[in-house]
């Protein structure tokens, strides 16, 4: 046994799981560690009670005019509309979502949850807008399926919810599929991947494996080939007719196909779109060898990578040898050259300064000499930039008074002396900048559009950074 399915499992909640009706009984989360104190106000729109508290007063707003965008779409697609105004939670980061006593702490992995019970949504600002803005509506759809299975009455439903059980491929790929289209990149690619190994499953499968078969993708692929043969009116029609008649007879009456078959034709036209295609490509490993896999480096998981200058090294977040009990997120050093692992240089489980690594926001970063790594944590419900000796594996300096909430993807200046970093203020991210002892700290951008991964220019004159400001969005 390996901790390997637990943690795809885990990370298949990036996008929120919808929370079976089951999962809520017993504390609703009254027991969560909470740091903070937050002064809840409600922004009522004509749909929804949004609830916040000041600090996100602007970014809410954002939200608030996204929500309403996202229910006349999603109103008209699955043929239903809203009786009662439905309660959505604002927080400003992953660090206040975690302590919600609503749900509870779902877990790094998870971007948003909605409870069946009260059709509840909660989700924390993600510093960038459009991220923000797919989980918003993702949590939204499963705000309408409630909403159908209960009647539009927010409570009831709960046994048909229960009977029925849904598939997680049904739940999530429809929140996928009608959040992003079908023309999403990285659906295309599990599928493609899926196709050239022999790995696409049956209906059946999915519906047994999800750990294996990964929702949110493959759903959204199926999803995706149900709108484009029948047309995307049609999943309203089959989520509307699910409640009364059932998975099987809920497509087979909109279709005219049972489950097996909608499959079987699913494969088929996935297969004679990519096989094709794939012919004339070559596979990854023709033009490039793995570095940090389950082989090679021993363990698994392996995200936010971070090389050094000169190439000897990589700090990653990972697990390592179950038996050992390293079942737990840490962030290690590898040979960058062989992918051997050389040593664990932060331990989360046996250190409270380490409550959580950011694995999916962030990633550490190694000054120009490789002596020395910078990585953001949380300590105490709050983001610290923390520099560690990599040869000692010391904490040589913790900036623990950062006037952000949450700090992020740090980057060194070619000649070592200073660190930029995203720093997310009130569900904004903006860039900020410090030299390496902490001083003469500024913020460098001041704006609504979110503001990531910054990298200096080796010349260190300018820094380059991902942003959703642009043509291609409409923020004033």
């Amino acid at each position: 046994m390996t901790p390997t399915p637990r943690w795809l499992a885990a990370l298949a909640l990036v996008l929120a799981a919808a929370v079976p009706a089951g999962a809520q009984q017993g504390g609703f989360g009254q027991n969560q560690v909470a740091y903070q104190q937050l002064d809840w106000q409600v922004l009522e729109t004509e749909h929804f009670l949004i609830h916040y508290y000041p600090e996100i007063t602007e970014a809410t707003r954002e939200g608030a005019r996204m929500a309403e965008r996202s229910y006349a779409r999603l109103s008209k697609l699955l043929k239903h509309q809203f009786r009662e105004k439905k309660p959505l939670v604002f927080f400003a980061s992953r660090q206040g979502f975690g302590q919600n006593n609503i749900t509870g702490d779902q877990g790094e992995g998870v971007g948003g949850v909605t409870d069946a019970l009260r059709q509840r949504a909660q989700i924390p600002f993600t510093g960038d807008l459009k991220s923000f803005e797919h989980v918003l509506a993702h949590e939204m759809v499963h705000i309408f399926q409630y909403d159908i299975f209960a009647r539009g009455q927010a409570g009831a439903g709960l046994q048909a919810l229960a009977q029925v059980n849904p598939p997680l491929w049904f739940i999530e790929g429809m929140a996928e599929y009608l959040t992003l289209g079908p023309n999403h990149n990285q659906t295309k690619l599990v599928m493609r991947d899926a196709a050239i190994n022999g790995h696409l499953p049956t209906i059946v499968q999915m519906t047994q494996q999800p750990n294996q078969y990964f929702p949110y993708r493959y759903g959204s692929s199926l999803w995706a080939y149900v709108g484009a043969r029948w047309g995307d009116e049609v999943i309203g029609d089959i989520m509307n007719g699910l409640p009364n008649r059932g998975l099987e007879r809920a497509f087979r009456a909109e279709l005219g196909l049972t489950l097996d078959e909608l499959g079987d034709e699913w494969k088929e036209s996935l297969q004679a779109q990519l096989l094709p295609a794939l012919a004339s490509q070559d596979r990854p490993r023709k033009f490039a060898q793995a570095l940090l896999n389950e082989r090679r480096t021993g363990g698994a998981l392996f995200v936010a990578p971070s090389l050094s200058d000169d190439g000897n090294l990589i700090a990653f977040i990972s697990v390592g040898s179950f038996l050992r009990g390293e079942v737990f997120p840490d962030l290690w050093l590898a040979d960058a050259r062989s992918g051997k692992r050389l040593k664990r240089l932060v331990a989360t489980t046996t250190n409270a300064d380490f409550e959580e690594l950011r694995l999916l926001y962030s990633q550490s970063a190694f000054s120009p000499d490789g002596r020395t790594l910078a990585f953001t944590a949380q300590r105490d419900g709050k983001d610290v930039l923390d520099l560690l000796d990599v040869r000692s594996q010391k904490i040589l300096r913790t900036f623990d008074h950062l006037p952000v909430e949450q700090a992020l993807n740090p980057t060194w200046s070619p000649d070592g002396r200073r660190i930029i970093f995203s720093g997310n203020e009130g569900g904004i991210t903006d860039l900020y900048m410090m030299d390496r002892d902490g001083r003469n700290l500024r913020r460098l951008t001041h704006d609504i559009n979110g503001d990531l991964m910054p990298q200096w220019s080796p010349d260190g004159r300018m820094v380059a950074f991902v942003s959703d400001r642009g043509p291609g969005t409409d923020v004033n």
